[in-house]
């Protein structure tokens, strides 16, 4: 489920913008806090694009792709949901009615 979401987002992308390849790597399993998660790679003929493409990517992975996050932290577990800010981010690729 979450390798389709994933390809449907490249997909996306790839339709957004003039890309040459994109490579997303989430890892799973225990990690600790502050590892690395997740790396994102846009290859484009043009740095402005690849750069669009890559922030999209990262933007629809926090709100889009079904990962399923629990922190451990002294005081118990947690499942982690997106955060409001995850959701404004992904929202502004939008266009808003009035920008039709």
């Amino acid at each position: 489920m979450t390798e389709k979401a994933l390809e449907a987002i490249v997909a996306e992308a790839a339709a957004r913008w003039a890309l040459e390849g994109v490579r997303v790597v989430h890892r799973v399993g225990e990690l600790r806090a502050e590892e690395p998660i997740v790396l994102v790679a846009v290859a484009s003929r043009h740095r402005g694009e690849a750069f669009r493409a890559c922030e999209f990517v990262i933007d629809y992975l926090k709100t889009r792709a079904p990962f399923w996050k629990k922190e451990r932290v002294a005081s118990g577990e947690r499942w982690v949901a997106a955060r409001h800010g995850d959701v404004e981010a992904e929202q502004r690729w939008h266009p808003s009615d009035d920008d039709a």
